[in-house]
């Protein structure tokens, strides 16, 4: 079982194939689509949520739900109990806004305040509005400060190293760090810079990206690339060991994490979403949108929205009549460019139908 959240915007064949097939078993069909592609290369570890333990035939929603909130009611006895010997201040002991969020013992109205301000922060992110979205977290972390509540601070660059567990903290676009050899970077602004690479740095924030290396020559992450895009101040550091974490601390941040899943999203989670979708739309014709980048685009396109194409409708379309390619996962029509391809005809038309971002990048185009 894997949950798709943050994968749902980096699917290549766009959002609306994944969120019309969510809650539902979809092995048979990306078996048939995807042949011998690996999860892993396009989904983060911590998609991963675990196995199907149950035929769904056999547990009905209301049974499944029964069973959920009895862990629920668990998991929060354990989180109280691990807070009382720890004997410290819950805030304290919280890593997050989320925790500080699912701590009973914090004051109602302060809550409702902080859970206000993460929701318009989250807002503003999807939207890629950074600085409105710092704006916001100065105020949250103002009204933290004035209600005496801490949160856990995080490791940041010591003389020992950078461990994976703080370059884990930095996942997301406007907080992006990646390990890669050894060594951390800070590739923030080069993703704000460079938006057409975000599928394949976006997949390995927070990460060591390490296993990748030198896959795909001139891409992300490879010899050529680093030597072509990696400027100095974007090294942060080395990768250092993991500091020693008390087993109760651990085992506490599980619980709260574990807490979260169950729980799932609040209403105020749930309209911040809709916001954050409908954002885009309103932003429409701003400096950063696709049509201040792209002039041209609405003069190619009439104006229209492109439809999304799943790699199997790609695959049918091989034919000279009207043979398609997929580049960085956009699809094009080739046939105005047969005729006049520098390379000929043939080569075209030999990846006709199929994905040859690959063989674009190698020749460098």
């Amino acid at each position: 079982v894997y949950n798709l959240t943050e994968f749902v915007d980096r699917h290549p064949g766009g959002p609306t194939t994944v969120l019309k097939h969510a809650g539902k078993d979809v092995t048979k069909m990306f078996l048939d689509i995807h042949k011998g592609v690996k999860y892993e290369q396009y989904l983060r570890p911590e998609a991963y949520i675990g196995d199907l333990g149950i035929d769904p035939d056999l547990m009905t929603d209301e049974f499944w739900h029964a069973l959920r909130k009895a862990r629920i009611v668990e998991v929060k006895e354990s989180i109280k109990h691990l807070q009382e010997e720890l004997k410290a201040h819950p805030a304290a002991a919280a890593s997050s806004v989320l925790d500080l969020l699912h701590d009973q013992s914090i004051d109602v109205d302060l809550k409702a305040k902080v859970q206000s301000l993460e929701t318009q922060k989250r807002v503003a992110l999807d939207a890629e509005d950074f600085p409105k979205a710092q704006d916001i977290k100065a105020k949250l972390d103002a009204l933290l400060a004035s209600a005496n509540v801490n949160l856990a601070t995080s490791q940041g660059v010591v003389s020992g190293g950078i461990p994976l567990s703080e370059v884990a903290r930095h996942n997301k676009p406007h907080d992006l760090w990646i390990a890669l050899n050894g060594v951390v970077y800070d590739l923030t602004d080069f993703l704000q810079y460079h938006p057409e690479q975000r599928n394949s740095i976006l997949a390995w924030a927070g990460r060591d990206a390490s296993p990748m290396w030198n896959k795909i020559p001139g891409r992300f992450p490879s010899t050529t690339w680093m030597e072509f895009y990696m400027r100095p101040e974007a090294r942060m550091g080395e990768v250092g060991p993991e500091p020693k974490k008390d087993t109760n601390t651990a085992l506490l941040e599980e619980l709260r994490a574990e807490l979260r899943r169950l729980e799932g999203p609040s209403d105020e989670d749930v309209q911040a979403m809709k916001a954050a979708g409908a954002a885009p739309k309103a932003a429409e014709g701003g400096a950063g949108s696709e049509e201040a980048r792209f002039p041209k685009l609405k003069g190619i396109t009439g104006g229209r929205e492109l439809p999304f194409f799943t790699r199997a409708e790609v695959a049918k379309h091989t034919a000279g009549a009207e043979p398609y390619m997929i580049l960085h996962n956009r699809v094009y029509d080739l046939k105005p460019l047969l005729g006049s391809h520098p390379g000929g005809d043939d080569i075209l038309l030999a990846r006709a139908g199929t994905d040859a971002t690959k063989e674009f990048e190698l020749f460098e185009h």
